[in-house]
């Protein structure tokens, strides 16, 4: 019983890394995109590893479903799969519309 509970406990805490993950580098994205603070010492990096450290929360989320059926996953591969895309859209729509 004490080993079911502490797996549950285990894909719980995953579940909540995979979905602070997102959360953190879309906060740095905003951060680049909006000039939030006044010293941007990352250029467009956060841009950049987007797509590489959201493919580990994707991981992350899946091991979490594969220990306990919660919705953190869910909410975690859905907002992963979001910022994995997101850079690409701003390259090739950026492109496409502007030119650059």
């Amino acid at each position: 019983m004490q080993n079911k509970i502490s797996t549950l406990n285990i894909g719980n805490k995953l579940g909540d890394v995979s979905l602070g993950i997102p959360i953190i580098v879309f906060m740095f994205i905003l951060n680049w995109f909006f000039d939030i603070t006044p010293y941007q010492r990352f250029e467009g990096m956060p841009l950049m590893l987007a797509p590489y450290i959201c493919s580990i929360g994707v991981i992350l989320a899946l091991i979490s479903r594969k220990l306990s059926d919660n919705r953190l996953w869910k909410v975690g591969i859905i907002f992963n799969i979001i910022l994995i895309i997101a850079p690409f859209l701003y390259w090739y729509l950026g492109t496409l519309i502007f030119g650059i």
